[in-house]
């Protein structure tokens, strides 16, 4: 059961108004496209999620979409967060092109798109940082939430199944298990299900509601 929708990013309506208003021969025209370009890029492929998640029994899972909470110290956001029962999962969404290389040794992204590299953050370590930001926040709501140590999850999901997804020769695989296309969302959702047996929420309404009303 979705709890929190997905809504369109400000910052993308307020470029498509600037691009509206703005003539043709603009010098920062291109600048604009492009950067709008990105945003709703990120967008759809956050959007694309949804198809996945149809198919999650609704009384089992609860989501939430775009989900901005404070660790107490600064604000972090999460694409979509999943509870149940048994486990949370978070989910860091990218919509990205080309073929995706994972340098842990450099802790970044390399695109690789008609033999040219790009470079971007590694959503790895942007997932694990939430989710630890994530667990800081579960802590201050300890006695609200009644939470006992429930397992968290996170995952980085390819919104695209046409991306190539490589690990770099000087690393090891395993941290790729964390990256997957969108397609086998549902499978890891299952083996998290086989993994965690016993129930830790006597409703997993607790964390959606509090996470939905204390969300700036």
């Amino acid at each position: 059961m979705i709890i929190k929708e997905r809504k369109m990013p400000l910052i993308i309506r307020k470029l498509n108004a600037l691009l509206r208003r703005l003539p043709q021969h603009h010098p920062q025209r291109k600048d604009i496209e492009a950067s709008f370009a990105k945003y709703m890029a990120g967008y759809r492929g956050e959007e694309s999620i949804d198809y996945v998640l149809g198919f999650l029994p609704e009384e089992e899972y609860y989501i939430l979409h775009d989900v901005r909470l404070s660790d107490g110290v600064r604000y972090f956001q999460i694409d979509t967060l999943i509870v149940s029962l048994k486990f949370i999962l978070l989910l860091e969404i990218k919509n990205i092109s080309g073929t995706l290389v994972f340098d842990q040794t450099f802790n970044q992204l390399i695109r690789i798109t008609d033999e040219k590299e790009e470079a971007f953050p590694d959503p790895i370590l942007q997932i694990q940082r939430h989710e630890q930001q994530f667990r800081a926040w579960l802590h201050q709501h300890q006695h609200h939430l009644h939470l006992h140590q429930i397992p968290l999850e996170s995952l980085v999901i390819i919104s695209s199944p046409y991306t190539l997804i490589k690990n770099s020769r000087d690393n090891q695989a395993e941290h790729l298990e964390m990256v997957i296309h969108s397609g086998k969302l549902s499978k890891k959702v299952n083996d998290f299900e086989t993994l965690y047996h016993n129930p830790i929420l006597t409703d997993n309404r607790q964390v959606d509601k509090k996470a939905a009303t204390t969300n700036e």
